[in-house]
């Protein structure tokens, strides 16, 4: 070997010791700057956490406003964070602000998908957006999940949407699934009372309002309907009886109001 190929030899071998330093150093600064993006990740998602938990608290104690304070918090840390976006969205939900508890539902979705409770309750919201075929489309996944534990709701809340669709037979398959899932279900027994109604059945009708009644005696909103469906068959004395109760429970609301107005002489007992 020559004098000048052994020296470019040394050179080329100094060269490439020298890119390999530089190489694990870069390496090293990615890895370490991806740790401490992690840890940056973990850290915030504590925080949010931890202003999930005192959101939950307030809720639970019906100090709603703190409970906000606390989710507006959590969502600062993680805008991501599943439970804090749910818990959000009940809470506008209850406020009747529905396109932004929908907003808070699908986000809680994004990322969990399989947050039973957020699709059953984005559903639900769709149903008071009067946007029905979406509420279908979205509970309807929550019928083929085996570890989904209250299947019941969501056949309900299809039923209520094909019935407000006028898909009447739709409804009746589901609304009955629901009361046949969990025959206590007092809400699904006068979902099928309002169906025979539609159907113009008005036996029928008295008898799943009175199931719905029965099942839940403070069910105000049953004991209307079932005062409604009396009138329908001129059983008038059973009629007040209903409204009677209705007014009852539900005192000066809207509709206690309502079943009222429907007593003759008006006023409760």
């Amino acid at each position: 070997m020559t004098p000048f190929a052994a020296a470019r030899q040394r050179l080329c071998a100094r060269l490439l010791a020298t890119t390999l330093v530089v190489a694990s150093g870069a390496a090293l600064l990615v890895a370490g700057g991806c740790s401490s993006a992690e840890t940056e990740r973990k850290k915030r998602e504590e925080k949010a956490d931890f202003h999930y938990k005192l959101a939950l608290g307030y809720f639970q104690a019906r100090n709603i406003d703190l409970a906000i304070r606390e989710l507006v918090r959590a969502l600062d840390f993680d805008a991501t964070h599943p439970d804090s976006r749910y818990l959000y969205g009940f809470i506008l939900f209850g406020r009747k602000r529905y396109e932004e508890a929908a907003l808070n539902f699908r986000r809680a979705l994004e990322k969990r998908p399989r947050f039973f409770a957020a699709r059953n309750h984005l559903g639900v919201t769709y149903l008071e957006l009067e946007r029905y075929h979406e509420a279908i489309q979205t509970l309807e996944p929550l019928l083929k999940e085996a570890t989904y534990t209250t299947p019941y709701l969501p056949h309900n809340n299809i039923g209520w949407a094909y019935l407000k669709l006028g898909n009447l037979r739709m409804s009746e398959k589901h609304l009955r699934m629901a009361v046949f899932l969990n025959p206590k279900f007092c809400l699904g027994h006068r979902n099928l009372g309002l169906l025979a109604v539609e159907r113009r059945d008005t036996t029928a009708a008295i008898g799943h309002l009175e199931d719905a009644t029965r099942r839940c005696p403070k069910f105000a909103a049953a004991w209307f309907k079932l005062g409604e469906a009396y009138s329908m068959k001129q059983r008038g004395a059973d009629a007040q009886a209903a409204f009677r109760q209705c007014a009852s429970l539900e005192g000066e609301t809207l509709l206690g109001r309502r079943c009222s107005a429907r007593i003759i002489g008006g006023g409760t007992p």
